[in-house]
């Protein structure tokens, strides 16, 4: 499922692999390793960036699309069949709890982010 989403996010337009970890809030190298999956089934495939060295553009194939075109209607039918036998109240509980979640979140990194930006106690005292 995790592959037809990033084979779908391509299908729009190649990426750079920055701009794909961004968009689904992975690690870069959680988005390396599944390119270089992708890549090796032959179904996206790597081409450098005219104005950065460091950065490959990442676009998928013919072989991608015709995947991608098999696949859809059988995600789109698990999607359905998952979600569809939810009921209205079941899917606003499920979309609170996820907004609920996603908030949590959010505030669990920001903490994070000022823990590790501020020096530990001994060291402030020794300052």
């Amino acid at each position: 499922m995790a592959q037809l989403k990033l084979l779908a996010f391509l299908a729009e337009k190649p990426r750079r692999s920055t701009d794909i970890a961004g968009f689904f809030d992975q690690a870069p190298r959680t988005v390396t390793q599944a390119i270089d999956a992708l890549e090796q089934n032959g179904l996206v495939s790597r081409s450098p960036v005219a104005d950065d060295r460091r950065s490959k553009l990442v676009q998928i194939t013919d072989v991608g699309r015709a995947t991608l075109d098999q696949a859809m209607p059988l995600y789109d039918a698990i999607v359905a069949r998952t979600f569809g036998s939810l009921t209205a109240e079941q899917l606003e509980g499920l979309d609170g709890a996820i907004g609920h979640l996603n908030r949590l979140f959010d505030g669990l990194e920001k903490t994070s982010d000022r823990e590790t930006k501020t020096p530990p106690a001994s060291a402030r005292q020794r300052d």
